[in-house]
């Protein structure tokens, strides 16, 4: 028995096992017709590892070359098309960096597969070494954007308002601010944001090296929102200018500013009062023009819109000057006189002057005409009287000599009275009694000093 079981299994041996490895030969051929392999090449990111190597001497790193690798997959086609560029990982151990600061990239498989798959990457890494650094920087909010009409943003807190950047030494020389932005379109309301910090160089740029790292990811932004209030601007001139000169006006631009506060605080604002000194000053002094900052005026809590910051005032004072104006006689009115009573000077009215001091824009419109010069007799009855002459100068000007008139006050005679009321007759009004006539008026601005006193002298 057992030798014919034994010559089964030996019979035709060689036959048998040309069989064996022919059937085995034709099912690789059937599954590698069915199921061939495949090289697939995959583009992934690369990650940095054991950066503590380089951190242990002060020292910060910056890829320069390598921040993606293609890796060549190689495997059944059936378990390479179903793999993506995430289910593979590519490192760089920086602890193992060369002299020339480069180091292989090794790519490995994240997911388990039915088959064997083989993974291949000829790329390195290439970084550069920087000393480390770091500073403390004060964070500026940035609006961007505006509120909703009739509001403004008020003041923007950051927390914390200061922040550590730490990063390669080149980097950290060039920040001069770290700037959050917050966006403040159509907001009516106080609100509060979470924003992330960029550091920027003088010239605004932000600054992007992969060095940099802050102290915290994000900063904590609260932003109150005020109403806005339209108040005009007003002026008080402060003291008197130099001796012979005169404060005219004040201009000032922009006459109104908008404010931003509280509606409770704003209720209580109806202008803003700018105190401005002049004492002493001329009409050369340099601090004539000024510009004005309105937030030194404004109380605790408020503010003023950016475009309103400042307001530009200037302060006209002019020089005074003196005129003497030659009084002419015919335009002389006496006033005043009781019924039946008439006025005749016994002065010499033929060099009759007033002196007055004013600018000199004022100064030319006067003279004997426009200056109404009348002799005021209210309240006198026969005598002789010792008068001052009264002049219109206007407010601008004043008189600082004016000569007193002698002028006899006497009851009309009765001739006067039939010739006065003929004239009447005649005319159908009074005629107006003759002057004497006198020379033809002059002007001169030479100075002088007359008499200052005041009022009607009675001479016996």
């Amino acid at each position: 028995m057992k030798e014919e079981t034994k010559s089964i299994y030996l019979k035709n041996l060689g036959i048998k096992i040309v069989s064996v490895l022919l059937a085995m030969i034709i099912w690789m051929i059937i599954i590698n017709i069915d199921d061939p392999y495949k090289t697939r090449t995959f583009s992934v990111n690369v990650e940095t590892i054991n950066e503590s190597a380089l951190q242990s001497v002060n020292k910060v790193y910056e890829v320069i070359d390598g921040n993606t690798a293609n890796v060549k997959v190689r495997g059944k086609k059936s378990v390479v098309d179903k793999l993506e560029a995430s289910d593979i990982k590519a490192t760089a151990d920086l602890s193992d960096l060369s002299a020339v600061n480069a180091v292989a990239i090794k790519p490995s498989l994240m997911v388990n597969v039915s088959s064997e798959v083989t993974l291949e990457c000829d790329q390195v890494l290439k970084v550069s070494l920087e000393d480390r650094a770091s500073k403390q920087v004060k964070i500026n909010v940035i609006t961007e954007g505006n509120p909703q009409k009739g509001y403004s943003i008020g003041e923007c807190i950051a927390k914390p308002n200061m922040i550590e950047v730490s990063g390669g030494e080149s980097a950290i020389n060039q920040i001069k601010t770290v700037n959050v932005y917050l966006n403040v379109s159509n907001v009516s309301d106080d609100f509060t944001k979470r924003l992330t910090p960029a550091a920027y160089d003088s010239d605004g740029n932000k600054i992007t090296s992969s060095t940099l790292t802050f102290s915290y990811d994000t900063v904590k932004v609260s932003a109150s929102v005020l109403e806005i209030k339209k108040v005009p601007v007003k002026v008080k001139i402060i003291g008197k200018p130099a001796e012979g000169y005169r404060y005219i006006e004040t201009n000032c631009l922009p006459k109104e500013v908008e404010i931003a506060g509280r509606p409770r605080v704003l209720s209580n604002i109806s202008a803003i009062l700018i105190p401005v000194e002049i004492s002493g000053m001329n009409s050369d002094s340099r601090k004539l023009e000024q510009d004005i900052m309105v937030s030194d005026y404004l109380p605790e809590n408020v503010t003023v819109l950016d475009e309103y910051s400042t307001v530009s005032i200037k302060i006209v004072i002019e020089q005074l000057f003196k005129k003497k104006i030659q009084i002419a006689l015919s335009d002389i009115t006496f006033g005043g006189l009781e019924d039946g009573y008439e006025a005749i000077p016994e002065s010499d009215l033929s060099n009759i002057y007033i002196m007055v001091a004013g600018t000199a824009s004022e100064l030319k419109k006067l003279n004997t005409k426009t200056v109404n010069p009348y002799i005021n007799c209210r309240g006198l009855d026969d005598g002789t009287y010792s008068i001052r002459l009264q002049c219109d100068v206007g407010d601008e000007c004043e008189i600082i000599s004016q000569p007193k008139v002698k002028v006899r006050i006497k009851k009309k005679s009765s001739d006067n009275k039939n010739d006065e009321e003929n004239k009447v007759s005649a005319t159908g009004k009074p005629k107006a009694t003759s002057k004497p006539t006198l020379q033809p008026t002059q002007e001169s601005t030479d100075t002088g000093d007359d008499d200052n006193d005041s009022g009607a002298d009675e001479e016996n």
